[in-house]
């Protein structure tokens, strides 16, 4: 989902609270450094309770390691409707951050609630935020499952023909789409029949020089409840998920800042979690799986 990417923006905006906290104190020495405790938590409508984020920023004296910035020992808490749910810690291969997760995986986030966290660190440390989930989105007129990238982009289909459409959202004003890229290696074996063809990265000069040419999946912003399909933002071909999320207001501006005219630049004011950095935020969302056809072997 939409969790990974966002981590790395997170980290990348506590590193940037580092400069932030150690520039605001003046003439003192790097050594009184006092690490901020962060959270970074997305609360997505109809989703199990899952990858609560608790880090710990770290020195600019200190060789970076993201696994040094892992808080394994919180208390960490999630109240709504006058019911608290305690959160279990857990660590998987390739995690050095791990994650907070409720165990019941049949409790789910619910629509147009009311969520609070709480983070006791062992310190004495405590965080608090919440968020209010917006109601459920579903689309109107999904993509296609399957499309054909274009061999000449002067002989498209009309506009319309792929056009994507969902439901407006009571006081939304702004969404958030992603292409995610689900198999990077694999395409043939998607095909009927099967072939043994590989998959391959789309190729764009104006490509060549973004810091996020690797990323698998790529974000966009829209101010309206439609959209075109724009071949750019399909980075491979093959097997991918389109996703429409709807997001409260504390998502739009970690999104803002972390991702488009903030360049990384985290900015405490804008954020909603009281005695520490990061986001607590919730969105309600509408995926659909659709498979881009090659324009040539």
């Amino acid at each position: 989902m939409m969790i990974t990417k966002l981590m790395r923006g997170a980290l990348l905006a506590m590193g940037c609270a580092l400069t932030l906290l150690v520039a605001a104190c003046g003439d003192a020495p790097p050594t009184d450094y006092i690490p901020q405790y962060v959270v970074q938590a997305y609360l997505i409508v109809d989703s199990p309770l899952v990858a609560v984020r608790i880090t710990r920023s770290q020195s600019v004296t200190d060789t970076f390691k993201v696994a040094n910035g892992a808080v394994p020992d919180a208390d960490v808490r999630i109240i709504t409707g006058g019911q608290t749910l305690p959160l279990q810690y857990r660590r998987t291969e390739g995690d050095a951050i791990g994650e907070y997760y409720y165990p019941d995986t049949t409790v789910r986030i619910r629509p147009n609630t009311q969520y609070r966290i709480e983070v006791r660190a062992k310190d004495g440390s405590f965080l608090t935020a919440q968020t209010t989930t917006p109601e459920r989105i579903s689309w109107v007129k999904p993509p296609f499952d399957t499309l054909q990238y274009p061999i000449d982009t002067l002989s498209l289909l009309s506009p319309d023909s792929l056009k994507l459409k969902w439901n407006a959202v009571p006081n939304m004003s702004e969404y958030l789409i992603s292409i995610r890229c689900l198999d990077t290696a694999e395409y043939g074996k998607y095909l009927n029949p099967p072939t043994a063809e590989k998959n391959r990265r789309m190729v764009r000069k104006f490509e060549d020089q973004d810091p996020q040419y690797a990323e698998v999946i790529r974000w966009g912003f829209l101010a309206s409840t439609e959209t075109p399909t724009m071949w750019a933002a399909f980075k491979w071909y093959g097997k991918q998920v389109v996703t429409i999320y709807a997001p409260d207001q504390s998502m739009v501006r970690w999104f803002k800042m972390t991702n488009w005219g903030g360049n990384g630049q985290y900015n405490p004011l804008l954020s909603n979690v009281e005695g520490g950095l990061g986001v607590f935020t919730s969105a309600s969302a509408a995926s659909k799986e659709v498979f881009v056809l090659k324009n040539q072997p």
